[in-house]
């Protein structure tokens, strides 16, 4: 893969489901320190947080999801009728479509690229042009919740399942990388689990292993920030604002090295 010209500085965003609306702290306070992210690289909630955040629309995104019950905002993932074992993305799509206002990636401000997974080849698809909002429907579509997108003759689903935190293609597209991970190194089964919470769950298990072993963390020009999200479930869509608080928690903590980062030539 060959990229005419690098940005400086790209933004990599896991998956990670309800967890990953800790994404939205990460940004806030980023922006806060007017750190300037040049591109956003995301799979799964950190495609949709992210895309969402190219658009110029995250503020009131975080409004209208602040503002939803836990049960409105599952049945916006899950939909509220199951279809031959799938769930429909009709709903998603609907809510999803006030903050993507029909945009195109390629006329964002910021370089935006969603990481779906290819069901014909197993591999990894890299949405950087098109319809923001099908980007971002495709790199969400959990496989055994969402049925596949089709998408430019694709059949795409969830980038968790072959790159849930898309290091190697950010440093591919930028000399710098800041990698946010929102995904748990711990799991636990509940006796009460659903079978979509087990579902994501054993997604969840899956992702973490393979974030494991693709991580650089010695990487030059690389600062890798962990979210303390042990204990979430992935459908807990309760109490949002907590993990908002996190994300905002830990870009603090780092924002030194991030400055840092960010002023070395």
């Amino acid at each position: 893969m060959v990229f005419e010209e690098r940005v400086n500085l790209a933004l990599v965003l896991s998956g990670g489901s309800a967890r990953g609306l800790a994404h939205i702290g990460v940004l806030e306070v980023l922006e806060e320190n007017h750190i300037p992210i040049n591109a956003i690289v995301g799979t799964s909630m950190g495609a949709l947080v992210g895309g969402i955040y190219c658009a110029g629309a995250l503020k009131e995104f975080k409004e209208k999801i602040l503002q939803l019950s836990k049960n409105k905002i599952v049945s916006l993932f899950l939909a509220n009728r199951i279809k031959k074992g799938n769930t429909s993305t009709e709903g998603i799509e609907k809510f999803l479509k006030q903050f993507t206002i029909n945009k195109k990636i390629e006329d964002l401000a910021i370089d935006f690229t969603s990481i779906a997974t290819d069901l014909n080849t197993g591999k990894e698809v890299f949405l950087n042009e098109g319809s923001l909002l099908k980007s971002i429907i495709a790199s969400i579509a959990i496989p055994g919740v969402f049925k596949p997108v089709k998408y430019k003759g694709k059949f795409l689903v969830d980038g968790g399942v072959v790159d849930p935190l898309p290091q190697k293609y950010g440093s591919l597209i930028a000399n710098k990388t800041i990698c946010i991970n929102a995904m748990p190194s711990e799991f636990k089964y509940k006796k009460e689990s659903d079978m979509f919470d087990i579902i994501s769950e054993a997604v969840g298990i899956m992702s973490h292993e393979l974030i494991i072993n693709k991580l650089d963390i010695k990487k030059k020009d690389h600062l890798f920030i962990q979210l303390k999200t042990k204990n979430m479930d992935s459908f807990d869509f309760s109490d949002i604002q907590k993990k908002i608080d996190i994300g905002r928690d830990a870009t603090k903590i780092n924002i030194k090295k991030i400055i840092s980062l960010v002023q070395e030539k």
